[in-house]
């Protein structure tokens, strides 16, 4: 029996390969599986060998093949598709030409990992968050739909917020010449009703699962964040503690600089991280924002750095990466907010 077993699984809806590859890089070869929990189980221990790690690509399937997995190995780790050009760019690209080379990958250590809980509860957390965010953006669409369908036909003042609402609405359909058009935009209201009916329950329900976070209640307290805002970041970044560095968290949050170069010239200009998470990128936008309207710490740190930058981008850039900071800090250290947490250095 051997001391290790590299694994790598590419799980689909209908099929599963599993990849084994010994600790001295020998390539055992696949075994193939209908997808289910029980095979899983099944193909994992069938693998004979003290010490098993799996990897798996991340996808729909991850996080559930994970939780089956996570008794069955020592280790399991979600990882990357796009870091893997390996295998993602190769022109030979099959499920059994993946699992060697994700082995091989696995074996060598240069995979990027992609952070899985622990625990249920935080995963339907995340869930809820992202139901919620997914039933507001539907809800932009719908807006924007009939605004254009109103301007398609030659109603072009609809700039005030009355279109949408249940007694405004109908001084622009009165204005709709043609019956069929009419019908039209009557459907989008009554989809953009129905939107808005669950972006509410969807609202509730996030609130709901979020009252068992006490550092919800903290963040709340921020200028600029509010509710919403504090229960989204909570969930996507679930554990403060999957960042060693304030570094990690603001390129999660897409706010770092990417600076490329090679034989010290550099590679294009500076610019801010693409990968990670625009969402909470976007939230410490709408904090920055919204804290911008009245005298408070964060208003008063933005300043001091625009004083320092004399930048308007580059110190509300340093203002958003404060906010994440600073939430971050409080969290991870489980303290209580303080405006002072906002006197640092800008």
């Amino acid at each position: 029996m051997k001391k290790i077993a590299y694994l790598a699984m590419d799980v689909h809806a209908r099929s599963c390969t599993l990849g084994h590859m010994d600790e001295d890089g020998t390539f055992i070869g696949n075994r193939y599986f209908a997808t289910s929990e029980q095979n899983i189980i099944d193909a994992l221990k069938s693998v004979r060998a003290k010490n098993k790690i799996l990897t798996i690509e991340e996808g729909t399937l991850t996080h559930w093949a994970v939780q089956v997995a996570r008794p069955h190995v020592i280790e399991v780790i979600a990882c990357d598709p796009r870091e893997n050009a390996l295998i993602f760019k190769s022109p030979n690209k099959k499920d059994e030409v993946d699992t060697h080379r994700l082995c091989r990958l696995l074996r060598l250590g240069e995979l990027k990992h992609v952070y899985h809980t622990f625990n249920d509860d935080r995963a339907i957390f995340k869930a809820s968050a992202q139901h919620y965010l997914d039933f507001r953006d539907q809800l932009t669409r719908l807006k924007h739909k009939i605004k254009a369908a109103y301007r398609r036909w030659g109603i072009i003042d609809v700039f005030s917020s009355s279109i949408y609402s249940p007694s405004g609405r109908d001084k622009y359909l009165k204005k709709i010449k043609h019956k069929p058009i009419h019908g039209q935009i009557k459907r989008l209201y009554y989809l953009m009703d129905q939107t808005e009916r669950m972006r509410k329950s969807a609202l509730h329900s996030m609130k709901q699962l979020g009252l068992k976070y006490p550092e919800i209640r903290e963040f709340e307290k921020i200028p600029g964040i509010a509710t919403i805002n504090a229960h989204v970041f909570d969930a996507f970044i679930q554990t403060p503690h999957r960042f060693a560095t304030r570094s990690k968290l603001w390129r999660y949050c897409r706010l770092s600089i990417t600076d490329r170069t090679s034989d010290g010239k550099q590679l294009g200009y500076k610019r801010l991280e693409s990968s990670g998470v625009s969402e909470l990128k976007a939230l410490s936008f709408r904090a920055f924002m919204a804290a911008m309207r009245g005298d408070n710490e964060v208003k008063r740190f933005y300043l001091d750095s625009l004083n320092r930058t004399h930048d308007r981008k580059h110190a509300r850039l340093n203002t958003q990466r404060k906010i994440l900071s600073v939430m971050f800090g409080l969290w991870k250290k489980g303290e209580a907010y303080r405006p002072e947490l906002f006197s640092g250095s800008a």
